[in-house]
């Protein structure tokens, strides 16, 4: 025995057209979210040190404080390099 789907007042043809028209809307719709999102740079602290001159107790600090939230892959942490930035604006303020 075969499982049927019945569609009444839809041959199969329109419901092929229709289910490929859906599916290239939602296709391209997923792939300019992807092509506007923005890529995330993760930075570890001694890279955030070597390109900022930041020392490490001031990461150390900011971690404290709220301002850099760490983000742990296995036993490194990395900080995003968009909130180093925003950190670095908020305390020159």
């Amino acid at each position: 025995m075969t499982n049927q789907i019945q569609f009444l007042g839809v041959d199969k043809d329109q419901l092929i057209n229709e289910i490929v028209s859906k599916l290239k809307i939602s296709l391209l719709t997923e792939l300019e979210k992807r092509q506007n999102a923005k890529e995330t740079t993760y930075l570890s602290a001694q890279d955030i040190c070597d390109k900022f001159a930041i020392s490490k107790p001031t990461i150390h600090e900011w971690r404290k404080r709220g301002i850099l939230k760490p983000y742990k892959l296995g036993s490194r942490v990395y900080y995003k390099l968009e909130d180093i930035e925003s950190a670095m604006i908020t305390e020159i303020d």
